[in-house]
């Protein structure tokens, strides 16, 4: 439960349930946890998963008696579809990624051509995290009606700039309280998956060329762990997953936030660091434009431009006023647009929408 995907669906499930709806998950896994989770595991996540998946989601689908059927990742799109037909509802799919990602691996770019592929099919509704989202699919010659911006959300009581829910276990504060630094060096912080495409040797690069002192604290994992690792050598530490309950207190060790991402749709991240009031510096890519506005909820650059990273995180060092300025306004604008009470009325307005077109 580090992953944003997974931390979404646990929200909206149990968001609407709480509201009254009757919400019933589907999903891969060894064993449900709650009452109203239905879970399988596939042995052949090709071929045996999706129809397995199918074959359950008509059997909930009767069971309860549902009136639409959501699918929130890509592996779902077509499994979801079939069922909905075969159970005579309408399907929506939840689009929460860029469809422009970085492709340079011809792995990457046929996964590329089987997510277009499966936008394709006629679902009957798109939710997507950001306009650039909705407007890429538009391109793709998905109908304007059939799209609607659902956007991300945070919890603004868990996330909050004067309180702090769990501390951070001893494992992590220790390795935070050895970390190489001095008196006048900046923390800056990034959480996230350890891929090619956050950007973070776009990062190494930037602290290179900055007139500050920073130091990166990194919480996540990934395949370029060690290669990261070894790039930033003793300007960074990589503390590793950390348990999503202890995410908020780490938030609160940051001076900086930052996402150099390369693709993006409407990152989470930065909506937890904007809830504790935490300044963000990140790149003008996917949807970050939409809640960072730049010099008035947060600090923006290129993508793929060291130095202008470097320039944009010098202008907050040792600038107390515009630090606490941008931190403060990008609370203001998360606690108004972005909070999961917000979320929750956009997918009830939404789905009834579709339920009744």
């Amino acid at each position: 439960m580090v992953r944003g995907g997974a931390i979404h669906v646990r929200n909206v499930v149990t968001g609407l349930r709480e509201r009254g709806h009757d919400v019933t998950l589907l999903d891969w896994n060894n064993t449900p946890e709650r009452p109203f989770q239905v879970s399988i595991s596939p042995r052949f996540r090709i071929v045996e998963g999706p129809l397995r998946t199918v074959t359950h989601a008509v059997q909930a689908g009767k069971r309860h008696n549902v009136d639409v059927l959501v699918s929130k990742t890509r592996k779902t799109y077509i499994p979801g579809l079939i069922a909905a037909r075969r159970l005579g509802v309408p399907h929506v799919v939840h689009v929460g990624s860029s469809l422009d990602p970085p492709v340079n691996r011809m792995y990457d770019r046929l996964d590329l051509a089987s997510f277009s592929a499966r936008l394709r099919a006629p679902h009957d509704g798109y939710f997507v995290v950001c306009e650039h989202i909705g407007n890429q699919l538009r391109n793709q010659g998905v109908p304007a009606k059939r799209i609607f911006d659902v956007r991300n959300a945070v919890d603004v009581d868990r996330f909050h700039p004067d309180t702090i829910p769990e501390p951070l276990a001893n494992r992590f504060r220790n390795r935070l309280d050895s970390a190489d630094t001095t008196d006048d060096t900046l923390k800056l912080g990034f959480v996230g998956g350890l891929q090619s495409y956050k950007g973070l040797d776009d990062l190494a690069a930037a602290l290179n060329q900055a007139n500050s002192k920073w130091h990166l604290l990194v919480a996540g994992d990934g395949p370029r762990r060690n290669q990261l690792a070894d790039r930033f050598g003793n300007q960074a530490t990589f503390l590793g997953s950390v348990p999503y309950e202890q995410i908020p207190a780490l938030y609160h060790e940051f001076d900086i936030f930052v996402l150099p991402s390369h693709t993006e749709g409407l990152p989470r991240v930065i909506l937890e660091a904007q809830a504790t009031a935490t300044p963000v510096v990140a790149t003008r890519v996917g949807g970050v434009p939409k809640v960072i506005r730049n010099e008035e909820t947060g600090l923006l650059c290129d993508a793929h431009d060291p130095a202008g990273l470097a320039t944009q995180l010098d202008r907050l060092a040792n600038k107390d006023m515009l630090a606490d300025y941008l931190g403060k306004n990008g609370r203001a604008t998360v606690e108004a647009e972005f909070s999961w009470d917000k979320l929750y009325e956009r997918y009830e307005r939404y789905l009834d929408r579709v339920v009744m077109r």
